[in-house]
């Protein structure tokens, strides 16, 4: 693995922890501090909180000093209230984010449906900015073109603020990994339902 990939992790962060965070928390965070590039007082709004891209936007966001809002549902929406009760929580099945106008200064979209699109531009103030890392291209001039490069730099920050306390992850499960697990985690992924990461173990 080139050197630029590498991060060290802290005494009192565990593998589990670390390597949660590693593939959405990257994209999450560089989301929001690079593409997005959000500034303390700004509003944000960020579609799939509850995932592992959404949460860690949502504590990047929180970290640079913005307002933050955020979408999810059922056990995501509570999870978000409980740990985050500064983040206003909308339940996407049942609520409106454009019911206030156009407010916000940045969405992050991590869904990347046309509805879900279509009403990010209709909350965003005409100066404002849209990524989406599912949607790749759109018209609207605030869309933001964002690809995230894998890096030890970034994957070092959130590990550091993990140990600080700054930062948090969610882990459904951790299971050692065998064949028997494997098939268990993807039929689970597969009926829905998941809490959080599911975490496969290699003794070392």
């Amino acid at each position: 693995m080139p050197e630029r990939l590498a991060a060290h992790i802290p005494d009192n962060v565990t593998y589990a922890a670390a390597v949660s965070v590693v593939l959405g928390g990257q994209t999450g965070y560089s989301g929001i501090v690079r593409g997005l590039q959000v500034k303390a007082g700004q509003h944000v709004l960020v579609h799939g909180g509850s995932g592992s891209v959404g949460l860690m936007a949502i504590q990047a966001a929180l970290d640079a000093g913005a307002e933050v809002s955020a979408t999810a549902s059922g056990w995501g929406l509570q999870m978000l209230r409980e740990k985050f009760p500064q983040v206003t929580v909308f339940d996407y099945k049942t609520d409106d984010v454009t019911t206030n106008g156009a407010v916000y200064d940045a969405v992050y979209d991590t869904v990347g449906s046309d509805r879900v699109l279509a009403a990010s531009f209709k909350a965003t103030k005409q100066n404002g900015h849209v990524l989406s890392i599912v949607s790749r291209s759109h018209r609207d001039p605030r869309f933001v073109h964002f690809f995230n490069q894998a890096s030890g730099e970034t994957v070092q920050t959130l590990l550091d603020r993990l140990s600080s306390g700054r930062f948090i992850s969610v882990i459904d499960s951790e299971l050692p990994l065998s064949a028997d697990n494997v098939r268990l985690d993807y039929a689970r992924l597969q009926q829905g339902g998941v809490h959080g990461k599911l975490i496969l173990t290699v003794e070392r």
